[in-house]
């Protein structure tokens, strides 16, 4: 063949890798793209709390919270400066110091865990589901259905200790 470099009589041609190159460019391509739809993919569906959580605080809190189940329309918490008070309607009311606040993301809402202690120094714990939205919401862990919604910002009742 004319053209061609021969060596001895033999046609010789020179090897290329260029085929092989291509097809390995492209797999290489395709797999980094393919790791990029997952991880986009996995970005748009991972749950909020891994994305947005933000820990509940006192000042988060603070204010008067009351509900419109009519088992309890003379109740109310109220969070303050390191203070819970309770209204138990005819019971009257009394306030505890707060020991601490710890929270944590479950699905669409914050599990919030109050430790607070009486006079005598025994321990309680408080334990609810809190929403930013809305201007707040606490669902008690114990009860089903019940939702209380903070009607003031600024704490209204004057503390009595227990």
């Amino acid at each position: 063949m004319p053209g061609r470099p021969t060596i001895h009589g033999i046609n010789e041609t020179m090897p290329t890798n260029r085929p092989q190159k291509k097809r390995l460019l492209k797999e290489a391509g395709d797999l980094l793209l393919l790791g990029l739809t997952i991880l986009v993919i996995y970005r748009l569906l991972a749950p909020i709390e891994q994305t947005s959580f933000h820990p509940v605080s006192m000042s988060d809190l603070q204010g008067v919270w009351t509900t419109t189940q009519p088992r309890y329309r003379d109740r109310f918490l109220q969070f303050s400066d390191g203070m819970i008070t309770f209204g138990w309607g005819d019971a009257g009311e009394g306030s505890y110091a707060v020991d601490a606040i710890e929270s944590a993301p479950v699905k669409n809402r914050t599990l919030v865990h109050i430790r607070y202690n009486d006079l005598d120094s025994t321990q309680y714990q408080l334990s609810f589901y809190y929403e930013r939205r809305d201007g707040g919401i606490i669902a008690m862990k114990n009860q089903k259905g019940v939702y209380w919604y903070r009607t003031d910002t600024q704490p209204t009742h004057i503390p009595i200790f227990k």
